[in-house]
């Protein structure tokens, strides 16, 4: 895949809780472990997403030498984050369960409305990318998590 057809495939996302900067093409190159990526966004210092040239996955690139598997491609990539977007915006609408409850309930009601939340997204990230979320530490799996935390805060 050439950098115009990355960055048109890229044009289709949405919401993503990564806070570098997108790049436009053509895209910088970087070689992890003798493998070539593309570099789609950049934290300066601190992490970039790279697309695989040789496959066209996604990863989580640390500038300390880490890595991980964010998407098996970009139009996964792309999907997911239109579902995220879509998870968040009921986070932000969530209202709670209202002023007639006692804390402990209001509280218990909250927790409740974010485990399924959460649940529901990993669902449906697990039925778009199921590598994307195999790992419960991966970028993925902490971003839905963190989304439904937000709305039982």
């Amino acid at each position: 895949m050439d950098d115009a057809e990355l960055a048109s495939l890229l044009a289709g996302r949405a919401g993503c809780p990564y806070p570098g900067t997108w790049q436009d093409a053509p895209f910088e190159d970087r070689a992890v472990d003798g493998v070539r990526y593309a570099l789609v966004a950049v934290d300066p210092g601190l992490t970039a997403l790279g697309v695989r040239r040789d496959d066209g996955s996604l990863w989580y690139l640390a500038d300390g030498g880490g890595h991980g598997l964010l998407n098996s491609g970009v139009a996964a990539f792309v999907a997911f984050t239109r579902a995220y977007a879509a998870a968040a915006a009921e986070a932000a609408a969530y209202d709670g369960p209202g002023d007639d409850l006692d804390d402990d309930a209001a509280s218990e009601a909250a927790e409740e409305a974010a485990d399924v939340l959460t649940d529901r997204l990993l669902e449906r990230f697990g039925e778009l990318d199921a590598a994307a979320v195999a790992d419960e530490n991966g970028f993925w799996h902490v971003a839905a998590e963190e989304l439904g935390y937000g709305m039982s805060a």
